[in-house]
């Protein structure tokens, strides 16, 4: 995490300076709401028994971000997002005990190199380090709860609507790292699309 923040800023200090003005609209500092349907594919072995199974879930996140121009048309941001609400990761019977996996406090901390196709569109890739508290209810009654870390990369499009106001969709592959507590070894990952809307500052 800390190497990614140190890469942000050494990129902005690089950059700021060669910036050209025909893609300042991406400019500056922003806050977004956006809203996400992720479908979840869990490998998961329980009392031995690996099974994998997932689920098409909704929710929504928050987004801060910054923006700066680069040299011609390129442009770098960097930002961070925050699930509002859970995400449902499946659940499976294994030696007659069902087991409910759910994503919960997700977030990611990203960079974001993008090229100005328009005035007013840019499109751009995402590289993010990934974290959130994965909970596994059982049908016995107890909860078990983990902390997971990952990767996730992608793509996305930016258009502003105003000066201020823009909207934007993304496609996110999410990959988080396998973890083993008492008894059951979890690794999960995701599909995530996104539609948002922000205001740039």
């Amino acid at each position: 995490m800390k190497t990614m923040f140190m890469a942000a800023t050494v990129a902005a200090t690089l950059f700021a300076p060669l910036a050209g003005a025909q893609n300042r609209g991406f400019e500056g500092f922003s806050l977004g709401l956006n809203v996400n349907s992720a479908t979840t594919s869990t490998d998961f072995t329980a009392s031995g028994v690996p099974v994998k199974f997932g689920e098409t879930s909704p929710n929504t996140s928050f987004q801060a971000a910054f923006g700066l121009p680069a040299i011609g048309n390129f442009n770098f941001g960097f930002g961070m997002t925050y699930a509002l609400s859970e995400l449902k990761a499946g659940s499976s019977t294994v030696g007659g005990t069902n087991y409910e996996l759910k994503e919960k406090d997700a977030y990611s901390i990203y960079i974001e190199p993008g090229f100005s196709i328009a005035d007013s569109t840019i499109v751009y890739g995402k590289l993010a380090h990934l974290g959130m508290r994965g909970e596994t209810r059982l049908s016995t009654g107890s909860t078990q709860g983990d902390d997971f870390f990952g990767l996730g990369y992608g793509i996305g499009v930016r258009g502003l609507m105003t000066k201020n106001l823009y909207l934007q969709a993304e496609v996110l592959q999410n990959n988080y790292n396998e973890r083993t507590s008492s008894g059951l070894t979890i690794k999960p990952s995701s599909t995530m699309g996104t539609i948002g809307i922000g205001y740039k500052f």
